[in-house]
């Protein structure tokens, strides 16, 4: 009997009581609230002269639109494009024309140097009048919910993800793709939990019985740890959200206390940043029960640390925006005896396997490309048919660009097949850094890669020879590209030098 399409998924939200399911600043919602004005939303758009199929894009800083638009968009039967809203005007031009979006619905920052663009734009949280506000547009529209027939095979996202190549692909998923994901952690987690359960003595007491579960949402909607992982599985377990619109530790801590969470997900950056805080110890975190991540490995020392020193026990997940987040989970003991394992594969409808260049199985501790099968797995990258070749075998199984290796089903990650940089979780292709900093007339050769660093797992360094470099520094190329490029994808560290490379 589970929801076979998002729009119907939604539908759950009403399972839970009409408590605080979403916290922003000092605006409280309940689920009843933001679905009301999903459906508003939905048949705007309709009503607007969109389609089924049709794409919205979406390009702004964490706030509560984005989950009523994001819903108004699975019950209108529209496909949800997400764009990095850490992007420059050129690289949003670059998704709309991709994707091929009907409107886009953004904040006033990204809404500035996009006026050539000739599509229906509409502004949220914004005072300016120069474009239409999008409350304005949902403002008459009906709050039931439209009569669209939604099939589970449909298209419902295209979330965008940096490659070895350049530009990003865009990864198109349906909605069975979407839910899959989310019915596989709502069984690891329940199974999880019972299994705590019995192992507590009768004696025992829990911190956490009279602390209904919550979580502090710390890391971009656009990504799929932010969407699935923050919002989609808070919609299931009815589970208040305390939304952050940009990472600050001194008030995450605050919120912690305040808002009594119990639980964290983001890039192991920011539980690091927590452990870290010189005001740590001044707060209240004794509601903390886990401390989640994903998006980059977490260091071994990290872990002990965290589970010795913090309230609430570490546990992390690997997974890609092509695999709708779902992949590996490792939690509990088995993080604490295999810390640099991402761990298990998610039942019960994942396998994940290594392969050689030529998809041959590979049997344990041989390295090769991790690959990774599930109903979750993407359609594929929109409009790229070949990219999508490249990754899928006849079987379904996806190659994921990642090299490890498999202990006692255990998951290790070693190494990248392509030439990426993982910064605080953020995908930067080194080419495409090369390609910007290139452009500068006194550069002759650069080199762009990765070095580890403590806090954001790597940091990005170029290399650079020119004829003239007397005449350029580190900060000459930082101003050089500050319009070029996203501010994460800025290289820390630059050294110029005299002779070739």
């Amino acid at each position: 009997n589970a929801p076979k399409t998002l729009k119907d998924y939604f539908e759950l939200g009403y399972l839970h009581p009409e408590t605080d399911w979403l916290v922003f600043n000092d605006e409280r919602y309940t689920f009843k609230q933001i679905h009301d004005k999903a459906k508003k939303t939905a048949n705007a758009l309709l009503s607007g002269g969109l389609v089924k199929g049709d794409r919205v894009a979406v390009c702004m800083a964490n706030n509560p639109e984005y989950m009523s638009i994001y819903m108004g968009c699975m019950l209108a039967g529209l496909v949800f494009v997400p764009l990095n809203s850490w992007w420059v005007p050129n690289e949003i031009i670059y998704g709309l024309e991709n994707s091929g979006s009907k409107v886009l619905i953004a904040d006033q920052k990204r809404l500035q140097g996009l006026d050539g663009i000739n599509i229906l734009k509409l502004s949220v949280r914004s005072d300016s009048s120069e474009i239409d506000s999008f409350e304005d547009f949902i403002s008459h529209a009906s709050s039931e919910s439209p009569a669209i027939e939604i099939d589970t095979n449909d298209q419902a996202t295209i979330f965008y993800t940096s490659g070895s190549t350049g530009y990003p692909k865009g990864v198109l998923s349906s909605h069975r793709n979407v839910l899959a994901t989310l019915f596989s952690w709502a069984l690891f987690f329940t199974v999880r939990s019972e299994m705590a359960n019995d192992e507590k003595s009768d004696n025992s007491t829990d911190k956490e019985e009279n602390i209904s579960p919550s979580i502090l949402h710390c890391v971009p909607l656009f990504h799929v740890t932010g969407s699935h992982a923050g919002f989609l599985m808070s919609v299931l377990s009815g589970r208040k959200m305390v939304l952050m619109s940009k990472w600050d530790a001194g008030l995450a801590l605050k919120l912690i206390q305040n808002e009594k969470i119990t639980a964290i997900t983001g890039v192991p950056t920011q539980t690091w940043d927590l452990l870290n805080h010189p005001d740590r110890d001044k707060y209240d975190l004794s509601s903390l029960a886990d401390l989640s991540g994903g998006g980059a490995p977490r260091p071994p020392e990290h872990v002990k640390r965290l589970n010795d020193e913090m309230d609430g026990r570490p546990s992390i997940g690997y997974g890609l925006s092509e695999t709708n987040a779902l992949g590996t989970l490792n939690a509990g003991d088995d993080y604490l005896k295999h810390p640099s394992s991402c761990g298990r594969a998610v039942p019960p409808v994942t396998d994940v396997a290594i392969v050689d260049q030529d998809w041959n199985f590979l049997k344990e501790g041989d390295h090769g490309e991790v690959v990774i099968k599930s109903p979750a797995n993407m359609i594929g990258y929109w409009d790229n048919p070949d990219a999508t070749d490249e990754v899928f075998n006849d079987d379904g199984w996806f190659k994921t660009g990642d090299l490890g290796y498999m202990k006692d089903e255990f998951l290790f990650i070693v190494d990248r097949v392509k030439d990426l940089v993982i910064r605080g979780g953020e995908n930067i292709s080194c080419i495409e850094v090369e390609s910007a900093i290139a452009e500068h007339q006194a550069v002759r050769e650069v080199a762009v890669f990765g070095i580890p660093d403590e806090r954001l797992g790597e940091v990005l360094c170029a290399a650079i020879y020119s004829e003239n470099a007397n005449l350029i520094d580190d900060q000459v190329i930082k101003d050089f590209l500050s319009d070029k490029l996203a501010a994460f994808q800025i290289p820390e560290h630059i050294i110029v030098f005299s002779e070739a490379l």
